[in-house]
């Protein structure tokens, strides 16, 4: 049986742009680090929000400690392919001449799909990486592109051992996709909003993880949903409230437009959330609340990272529960 999804090594968060993806993969980094697991947190897009919800500035290709037992890297597919020829070209001479030729330029410029298999390369790399005979890192959390590009990604090792006969690149490439396909090793988490456009994107991506590439699926975690309703005659009652002065009858006309609205938010969630259950067949949901706050700091990764590790422990009882319930 495979391990737990959070005691496995390798974590991808993908998901639609604008759902907290990278708030998320942030939260994920926090809880492992806070179950005592050295943690490395790889952002893959350039301009990623990672490094900065961790507290790091300045984050690049090398992995910089933003915390104890947190480190964070961000990932480029050209400085990927580079270290790794040094690490096949050992005469730096040689090498130099190889990184100033023009038509090593034009090669890595025009090459399709080279960038995204030497960056999942380095991923491969650091999962894989070991220092006076263990692991370098417990855990690592990749904060993947938007959806789309993701798949990219993951599917290129795949796609280069199928098209490269034998030799180097096949066999660089048959050993990454084992490891994105270990389910001892390897999970994709899938971010979601419980709404109907981030729903379909989900179970779609479900089936391109799963049944055509073959990767394990981690969690799908509905993020920001709203669980507060109020009752028809509560709202009524604020709606129709005369109360004076006039002051106190504009707070409670925005009380009543807020609790409607809330209300709204509620029941159009819950009915997304019922399609995706049906969706992801028996992926674990973890659902995480809207949080209302002025602005997003750490202190609410911290507080994302709670609830996140409450709805893991919630579904896990859920699932032995279940288990219980079939072998009785």
């Amino acid at each position: 049986m495979p391990p737990s999804l959070l005691q496995r090594r390798l974590h991808f968060v993908v998901g639609k742009g604008g759902v907290g993806k990278t708030t998320i993969a942030a939260a994920l980094a926090l809880l492992l680090v806070r179950r005592g697991r050295r943690t490395l947190a790889v952002e893959m897009d350039a301009v990623g929000r990672l490094p900065t919800l961790l507290g790091g500035s300045g984050v690049g290709y090398v992995p910089t400690e933003v915390a104890p037992g947190l480190h964070v890297l961000g990932l480029d597919g050209r400085a990927a392919l580079e270290e790794y020829l040094g690490l096949i070209i050992p005469v730096k001479r040689l090498l130099a001449t190889v990184f100033s030729s023009k038509l090593y330029q034009y090669f890595v410029a025009a090459a399709p799909g080279l960038k995204e298999l030497m960056t999942v390369g380095k991923i491969w790399y650091e999962a894989t990486r070991e220092e006076a005979g263990r692991p370098c890192w417990d855990a690592i959390v990749v904060d993947a592109p938007a959806t789309g590009h993701s798949l990219q990604y993951l599917r290129m090792p795949q796609a280069a051992r199928e098209a490269f006969g034998a030799g180097l690149v096949q066999r660089e490439a048959t050993k990454i996709t084992g490891l994105l396909r270990d389910r001892q090793t390897t999970a994709v988490h899938i971010v979601t909003l419980a709404e109907e456009t981030p729903v379909t994107e989900t179970l779609e991506t479900r089936t391109q993880l799963v049944e055509a590439l073959g990767l394990p699926l981690g969690f799908v975690i509905a993020n920001r949903v709203h669980r507060r309703r109020f009752s028809p005659a509560v709202l009524e009652r604020l709606h129709a409230t005369t109360a004076s002065p006039a002051a106190e009858r504009a707070l409670l006309a925005c009380v009543a437009e807020r609790a409607t609205e809330e209300s709204g938010w509620a029941s159009i969630n819950e009915a997304h959330l019922g399609r995706l259950r049906a969706g992801i067949g028996s992926a674990p949901l973890v659902e995480l609340p809207f949080l209302f706050v002025e602005e997003f700091d750490r202190s609410c990764v911290e507080q994302l990272a709670r609830l996140l590790e409450a709805g893991v422990a919630a579904d896990s009882r859920g699932a032995a529960r279940g288990r219980e319930r079939g072998s009785s």
